[in-house]
């Protein structure tokens, strides 16, 4: 009798959530293809202000001009419903984004990410985020983006430590996402990870492709290791990134990275699914975390306890919607 009712429980929660999950943003949105500039910005000019608690917008610091800025045209933006930074909770004595001179050329100005201490409680633990949102978009469906990143060398500290690092997240894109109830929730992620226990000679970047499976997490249904490039650090990269969303078939996922003075390394180049397996209406990437920082307790605290810094800068920030690889 027990087992009875346990079971009819979950039918009961599964049945409920199904039920409560909506339509994307994008249902029955008329779309092109035509290749559309969405944001380029070199952050000089400009300044990270309170929105919320929670959340920062920037806007430009320039007052000699009448033309509305890259900011302001970025939030009436046909494509995107909101740009933002958010941290989800937490005070700026813990997390914050800032425009500031960059680490090795005190003339130009670039995008902070910095994490203090966890922040976000998630069940018996915390979590930290600071992260550049899209949400709420329309007609992305096929994504590009390139921006220079310089990691801290306090990060690589973590090469030292006991543990492996899987969960250092710096990019995800949604489709469709899982707080939004929209349903079949997808997402494509890159962290930073360390694959091993002990010391590290290397540290790397991964990318896969998971699907919401509800009651039961996370399911992979794909997942790759970049092993043929050791992440630098103390160095700015630039990163070129593709996106185009599509099934097993027709989706791929494409990442380079070219170090300052070095030479260009195609990390991943998957054609899978970009998409949920069971997505019959694929209507682009509503909810896009462009430029991310977000990581569990254990690392944050690690690196805190060490008095090592878990920052990073980003630069020259260029998006496209229906751009081709090719071009």
């Amino acid at each position: 009798m027990k087992r009875f009712k346990t079971l009819t429980y979950i039918i009961i929660s599964i049945t409920l959530v199904f039920a409560s999950c909506k339509k994307s943003v994008n249902r029955n949105v008329e779309c092109d293809d035509i290749e559309e500039l969405i944001l380029s910005t070199d952050f000089s000019n400009c300044e990270v202000y309170e929105f919320t608690k929670k959340s920062d917008k920037i806007h430009s610091t320039d007052t000699t001009s009448n033309n509305s800025s890259v900011w302001d045209e970025l939030q009436s933006h046909h494509s995107i419903g909101d740009f933002h930074i958010s941290y989800e909770d937490g005070t700026r004595d813990q997390r914050y984004a800032e425009i500031c001179k960059d680490p090795m050329n005190a003339e130009n100005d670039v995008l902070k990410f910095k994490i203090i201490e966890p922040h976000i409680r998630e069940g018996t633990h915390k979590k930290g985020r600071v992260q550049a949102n899209f949400h709420d978009n329309q007609c992305i469906k096929e994504y590009y983006q390139t921006v220079r990143l310089y990691l801290h060398p306090d990060i690589e500290f973590l090469k030292q430590w006991e543990e492996q690092v899987h969960w250092l997240s710096l990019f995800e894109f949604w489709n469709n996402a899982n707080w939004t109830r929209e349903r079949n929730p997808f997402r494509v992620t890159v962290n930073l990870i360390k694959n091993v226990n002990g010391p590290a000679e290397n540290m790397y970047f991964a990318a896969k492709g998971d699907r919401d499976i509800i009651l039961g997490g996370w399911d992979p249904i794909w997942y790759e290791t970049a092993e043929n490039f050791s992440v630098p650090f103390g160095i700015w990269m630039e990163i070129e990134m593709y996106l185009l969303e599509g099934d097993e078939s027709t989706g791929r996922f494409y990442m380079a990275i070219t170090p300052e003075n070095g030479e260009k390394s195609v990390l991943f180049d998957v054609y899978n699914t970009t998409q949920h397996p069971r997505e019959n209406y694929p209507d682009g990437y509503t909810q896009i975390n462009a430029l991310k920082f977000y990581t569990t307790d254990k690392i944050i605290n690690q690196m805190k306890d060490n008095n090592k810094k878990l920052e990073i800068y980003w630069d020259d920030w260029i998006v496209y919607r229906s751009k081709d690889l090719t071009d």
